[in-house]
């Protein structure tokens, strides 16, 4: 007995000991815990008024541990699909589920930017959606400095809709949100107070500047100073500075860009400016087709094909119509028509004349059945025969019908032909350019896009036809000038453009060619950062655009824009083509085709009289 009352006491002393050295965590025990019954009622009742404003289809939690979030059972208060996260792990969030949520996020310390950071890893191309953010303490503990370091951190993380409550917001119903427009502003708000939780921070920015930068590829967009002022013209500069206007923006080139407004920049600077933040959305159009993230570029703004821009095929020599109207097979059916209705006649006499027999001189009259007063009536002259019969009067009508109907159709085309000129076969094929002795010039850095749209093969195959310039001024240089002597790689986004100007010509100089083509089609966007805050507000407004027309009105300002700026001039550079009369050499190959026939004539005589002698001698 006396044994187990001492190992009793020895164990005793043991614990006492082991409890004094090994700190124990009371909070985790629930007998112990705070009372968090206040702020779970005022966090449900601040999701019933998110829930009223915007629509939430589910949520997102992120926290390391449940005591961060005041309340260890705050899933439960989501009546949503809810997803949640520690720190260990990242999840690409907009593919979990429908991206329309609010992501909550339990901070156990505001100045902790790593985890922010993760948590925008999480929220990747879904930063502007509503976030909650709780804070486990009392707001008395909390300095203003650690609130306005925990917002900043959220604007340079492109978030754009962020509020923070505290441990005790039930009893002191403030929350914190900041608006970083024009510039940061931190805003103490009470929810007892009727404005909304999360107001359309994007509704009138208050004059903030947008970032942009231009390319100054025609028609797309084009910079030029007015008294030491920039200005933006162009398809793509009319839907920015409208879009500006529309939201109260400021467009603004940074400093560190302005020397670009010089010369055209090529895409590749202005998605590299883009990615890095340095602008806010290029003016510019590029196709997201060549790239692996389509998180840079706002909704399509337009559709487009890659083809080339022709010089007008040169005109036909006027000998060439003899060769075009006679045809063969014009000839050919002129001729049966004439021999028909001449054995008609031959068939008339001799049934009018009771002479008809099937014999060998029968035969020899249809064969060459030529009557040359029945013929005069092709040549509409007046002839000795005579009509004692109505049917001998319908054929005569009827060849001098046909005599007038070639007679006019002749001269008609004839005058048709001097007026405007047609022109020779068009070309179908890149081997057929070569043929022509043409080039098509492209600039260099545009090779690339050849090779991506069709491939290395094509290029190898046909560089040989192609003009290759050094710079895209000098290219764009060059289509103003229209120079016939080379073909262009053009997009359907500029073809409009010459093609209006070609209006103010007497002859259009070029044509477009879909049959040389590089892409039959791909579409045309505005690149962005990859998280822009800027990117549903644009796209929205893209949309808009072109469901009210304006799209359309803006691309016809462009062409006048572009006169009015020096761009273009509507003077005519086209040939004059004047009629004039006919010529001994424009008549060469009548000539030809006269002794030909001449000739032709004079040896069936001779083979007609060769077969007279024979007969004689024979008979």
């Amino acid at each position: 007995m006396l044994y187990q009352l001492l190992v009793c006491c020895v164990w005793s002393w043991y614990l006492e000991v082991s409890a004094a050295a090994i700190p124990i965590n009371y909070n985790n025990f629930a007998v112990i815990q705070p009372n968090t019954t206040n702020f779970t009622q005022g966090f449900q009742n601040l999701l019933q008024r998110v829930q009223v404003e915007r629509r939430i289809y589910s949520f997102f939690l992120l926290r390391n541990l449940p005591s961060d979030c005041v309340d260890e059972q705050l899933p439960l208060n989501f009546a949503l699909p809810v997803l949640q996260l520690n720190e260990s792990k990242t999840v690409y969030v907009r593919n979990t589920g429908n991206s329309y949520l609010l992501a909550v996020v339990c901070m156990k310390s505001l100045i902790n930017k790593n985890f922010l950071l993760k948590f925008g890893m999480d929220m990747q191309h879904i930063r502007t959606r509503s976030i909650l953010a709780i804070y486990n303490e009392n707001l008395a503990s909390s300095t203003e400095s650690e609130i306005v370091t925990f917002f900043k951190n959220c604007e340079q993380l492109k978030f754009l809709n962020v509020i923070l409550i505290h441990r005790d917001f039930a009893t002191t119903h403030v929350y914190h949100s900041f608006n970083q427009f024009p510039s940061f502003e931190l805003e103490t708000r009470n929810m007892r107070s009727t404005s909304p939780i999360y107001p359309n921070r994007l509704k009138d920015v208050g004059g903030k500047k947008l970032r942009t930068l231009v390319d100054q590829v025609e028609p797309m967009s084009m910079l030029f100073r007015r008294n030491k002022t920039l200005i933006l013209e162009g398809y793509i500069g009319f839907f920015l500075k409208t879009f500006a206007r529309r939201h109260k923006f400021s467009l603004w080139l940074p400093e560190l860009y302005e020397p670009t407004a010089e010369h055209v920049l090529y895409m590749e600077e202005i998605r590299q400016a883009a990615r890095n933040g340095s602008i806010d959305v290029g003016a510019s159009l590029s196709t997201p087709q060549k790239e692996a993230n389509l998180h840079e570029y706002i909704y399509p703004v337009s559709f487009f094909q890659w083809l080339t821009m022709l010089p007008m095929e040169p005109t036909l020599e006027i000998f060439s119509f003899f060769i075009m109207v006679f045809e063969p097979p014009v000839i050919a059916t002129l001729f049966t028509i004439v021999w028909l209705l001449c054995v008609v006649d031959v068939i008339q006499v001799k049934l009018t004349l009771r002479s008809f027999r099937w014999n060998r001189k029968m035969l020899w009259f249809l064969i060459i059945p030529w009557h040359l007063d029945l013929l005069r009536g092709l040549l509409c002259q007046s002839s000795s025969i005579r009509f004692n019969y109505i049917s001998r009067r319908i054929l005569f009508m009827l060849i001098f019908a046909l005599g007038g109907t070639i007679n006019s159709f002749f001269s008609t085309n004839l005058v048709n032909w001097f007026t405007v000129p047609p022109h020779e076969k068009p070309i179908e094929e890149f081997t057929q350019v070569a043929e022509r002795n043409l080039k098509i010039q492209v600039a260099e850095p545009d090779i690339a896009a050849i090779k991506f749209y069709r491939g290395e093969a094509f290029w190898n195959k046909h560089s040989h036809i192609f003009k290759v310039v050094k710079t895209f001024e000098e290219y764009q240089d060059n289509i103003r000038k229209l120079d016939s002597q080379y073909g262009y790689v053009m997009a359907t986004m500029t073809w409009p453009i010459i093609e209006e100007r070609q209006k103010y010509f007497v002859h259009p100089i070029f044509r477009l060619s879909e049959s040389l083509y590089y892409t039959k089609g791909s579409l045309l966007s505005l690149p962005i950062s990859e998280n822009s805050m800027y990117k549903d507000i644009l796209s929205d407004f893209c949309l808009r655009s072109q469901e009210s027309g304006l799209l359309n009105f803006w691309y016809k300002k462009t062409f006048f824009a572009m006169v009015k700026l020096g761009r273009i001039d509507l003077k005519d550079p086209s040939n004059k083509y004047k009629s004039e009369m006919l010529t001994l050499k424009e008549l060469e190959w009548v000539w030809l085709a006269y002794w030909v026939g001449i000739g032709l004539s004079g040896i069936s005589f001779l083979l007609e009289r060769a077969w007279n002698i024979h007969l004689q001698y024979n008979y």
